[in-house]
């Protein structure tokens, strides 16, 4: 698949669907916290052959590094992997019409 399709999808990921599971779990966050998740899980998808695992390190240590540790486990790694898993049927849908 073409790497720049799997950064705009963790783009978007990034920019909706994390803002929305931190929400659920009320968790307080500002608009530069997810434009800089969005943006660095983008910008590392991009490193070859480790990009998806380095991706989903930046969007943990990301969110970690900005709203603390207290909120690490469940509302950033889950924030984080079901947005993750959001993506899988979206790719599939890329992987299929290229």
């Amino acid at each position: 698949m073409n790497p720049t399709t799997v950064a705009l999808g963790y783009l978007f990921a990034g920019a909706v669907i994390v803002p929305a599971i931190l929400h659920f779990f009320k968790t307080r966050f500002d608009c530069i916290d997810i434009g800089l998740v969005a943006v660095g899980g983008a910008a590392a998808s991009l490193i070859p052959t480790l990009g998806g695992i380095a991706s989903y390190a930046a969007m943990i240590g990301i969110l970690y590094w900005r709203l603390g540790k207290d909120q690490l486990f469940p509302d950033i790694v889950v924030a984080v992997s079901v947005a993750r898993l959001a993506l899988i049927p979206l790719f599939l849908l890329f992987k299929t019409h290229t």
